[in-house]
């Protein structure tokens, strides 16, 4: 194995060592035991590879002896990391042990039912480490129940189930940048299926298959044209054919989704119904981003299979959510960030999809997953280093003793990554006091650890 320059791919940096090959075989090759050294080994490999802003080298395998056909790994860093490994399909595949490909081992003797795990210790909610398993195996989408919801999801640190198809959704919206909006953003005009076709288009499943010729955002595209596409193309073995239909909902009702345009209403109608991610279960607060599978049934006909459904802020921000409750607070989010800037401070909100790592010394990993987090720097004025702060974001939407039990569960391993604060919201006379108590905190909490003086209270 050798890393070899991004931008020159042609130049090797160096060749690995062969404890560095072996350890990446085990780490990442499905079924192989991982050795305690390995883990040290490949993140140092990792480190190399990307500088914790961008990807300097690729890692191109020698299981190929071909010039110009070898396979290759990239690195990918999700938020503040960690690192990990990424097929990089177009270059070819592996013929060694990474032909069965894992982005991190499965840590082993983890409790996946969240009851019984204790706080931060679940088996934590990821994002689908392949492009390629976004597509069923053969034979395997319309046997089985529930289609591409796999077996029964993951379960991750709010103890609900995600269908397979609602973690394809939110690995699509996280890596299309949709789960992150900086305040420059708040005001931008842009159309969300322009963003995604762009991601789209670079990402591959195959050297001759695109996640852009798979992925598509018009609903009112006939079933049977799109599935004639689908028929054409050079497909992966062991893969079933179907395509992917990606699009903002203007609701949704009796089973169906429901995209208005300037010719009437564009109707989705999932053979196997639709199922709803968050706390919305009667899907009564659109808009809705919806995914849909669509495939052939067992005569030959196009049909939408199935479909998974999650709640958006908007469409012009359609930031995904669990509630409309978390509606409520993200309005007062965004005031705060534009209201901040104006003292020099600017944020970036996050909408955590899946679970946020919390490091410990000498410790296993803590997970959690805020509502939202909001980052920012330190002002050059304030005299000190310009250093990153976080808040942590909870929207209190309830008095089940059941949920607040959830609730408090993470609190204390939220209230690592960053300073916590609460938002209540309720359907009673008292909110908009509670919204402005919500803003103020919130925006005087900024300014102070941004550094920038404060003439009055905020």
């Amino acid at each position: 194995m050798e890393l070899v320059e991004r931008d020159h791919p042609g130049t090797v940096r160096r060749h690995l060592s062969a404890e560095e090959a072996a350890a990446v075989r085990r780490f990442c090759a499905d079924g192989q035991q991982v050795r305690p050294e390995d883990v040290r080994l490949v993140e140092a490999v990792l480190e190399e590879m990307h500088d914790g802003r961008h990807v300097r080298l690729w890692l191109e395998c020698d299981c190929v002896r071909a010039p110009g056909g070898r396979p290759r790994l990239t690195a990918r860093m999700r938020e503040d990391g960690p690192r990990h490994f990424v097929r990089m399909h177009q270059y070819g595949e592996h013929h060694c042990a990474l032909a069965s490909f894992r982005q991190t081992p499965e840590p082993e003797d983890v409790e996946t039912d969240d009851d019984r795990a204790r706080p931060g210790q679940h088996n934590p909610l990821r994002p689908v480490g392949d492009a390629l398993d976004y597509l069923d195996n053969l034979h395997e989408g319309a046997a089985r129940p529930g289609g591409s919801t796999g077996s029964e999801g993951d379960v991750g640190e709010r103890g609900r189930r995600l269908p397979r198809l609602g973690r394809i959704l939110h690995t699509l919206l996280e890596d299309a940048d949709f789960a992150r909006l900086h305040v420059e953003a708040l005001n931008e005009k842009f159309r969300s299926w322009e963003r995604l076709e762009a991601f789209a288009a670079g990402q591959a499943l195959s050297p001759q298959l695109s996640l852009s010729q798979i992925l598509y955002f018009k609903p009112w595209t006939p079933l049977n044209r799109k599935m004639a596409e689908i028929d054409a193309l050079v497909w992966p073995e062991r893969k079933a054919r179907s395509a992917l239909l990606l699009f903002v909902a203007d609701e949704i009702r009796a089973g169906v989704a429901i995209k208005k345009t300037s010719m009437g209403d564009c109707v989705v109608r999932p053979e196997k119904g639709i199922r709803a991610g968050g706390r919305d279960q009667r899907l009564t607060q659109p808009p809705y981003w919806v995914l849909s599978v669509v495939d052939r049934d067992r005569d030959g006909n196009a049909r939408v299979r199935e479909a998974f459904a999650q709640c958006a802020y908007s469409f012009a921000q359609p930031v995904p959510m669990e509630s409309r409750y978390e509606r409520v607070t993200l309005k007062m989010l965004f005031g705060v960030m534009e209201w901040v800037r104006k003292h020099g401070v600017e944020v970036t909100l996050w909408k955590p999809l899946f679970d946020r790592e919390v490091r410990q010394t000498d410790k296993p990993s803590l997970w959690c997953r805020p509502d939202f987090e909001l980052t920012f720097r330190s002002t050059a004025a304030s005299g000190v280093a310009l250093r990153l702060h976080r808040l942590v974001i909870e929207t209190m939407g309830g008095d089940d003793p059941d949920y607040l039990e959830r609730k408090s569960r993470t609190q204390e391993i939220m209230q690592r990554r960053g300073i916590l604060i609460e938002h209540r919201v309720a359907d009673d006379a008292g909110q908009k006091e509670r919204d402005d108590v919500f803003f103020r905190r919130v925006a005087a909490k900024i300014l102070h650890l941004a550094g920038v003086p404060q003439a009055r209270p905020v």
